[in-house]
């Protein structure tokens, strides 16, 4: 029977379809079993699509995409603990800060920074940079946007967009006055 557009379910078919979820019902054993689809692939709990690929959820992620295909742009982001992590610093050296660099796909459109599960990110504020690498080189010159996501697990995902109008001159700085600075993000209580 149909309990409306985002649910189906029946004793006959145990099998329920949420948008890009699938939830198996083993009505013998009394359990279920949920995956997130993800273009051919099947994710676990433990992580997101994104690019169409399976990753780590990670306690903390920042992700940034742009649309200009086939042109490469950098995430950078600057921890509370004053490490500053990019394509060219993958991680940091500190048990007490954990984040890393994680190229996903051919990386010509998403770029990410995150904190695995089994890690706690350090709590304060986090600068949000962006390097616009190749985005503003070749023949097109008009401005692109980039969009950042936050996400945290079972947290509300957290959005910020920046337009770029000319190339970034500072490549791996992240801090308030340089020309990559997208935004501050605050842990808060995590």
């Amino acid at each position: 029977s149909n309990t409306g557009p985002f649910m189906r379910y029946s004793f006959q078919e145990p099998f329920l379809t949420l948008k890009n979820m699938s939830i198996t019902f083993d009505t013998n054993r009394n359990v279920y079993d949920a995956v997130l689809l993800c273009e051919s692939s099947k994710c676990t709990r433990n992580e997101i699509c994104i690019e169409d690929m399976c990753v780590d959820r990670g306690s903390l992620r920042f992700v940034a995409r742009w649309s200009r295909q086939n042109r490469q742009g950098y995430l950078i982001i600057r921890t509370p603990l004053n490490h500053t992590i990019f394509y060219d610093n993958s991680h940091t050296n500190s048990s007490a800060d954990e984040g890393r660099h994680e190229v996903i796909g051919d990386a010509s459109r998403v770029d990410s920074i995150y904190w695995p599960l089994n890690t706690i990110p350090p709590k304060g504020f986090y600068k949000i940079c962006f390097s616009t690498g190749s985005l503003l080189n070749g023949t097109d010159k008009s401005p692109i946007t980039v969009t950042i996501e936050i996400r945290r697990p079972q947290q509300e995902l957290e959005i910020m967009t920046h337009s770029f109008n000319r190339s970034t001159t500072h490549l791996n700085e992240c801090i308030d006055t340089s020309d990559t600075f997208i935004g501050s993000y605050s842990t808060g209580t995590f």
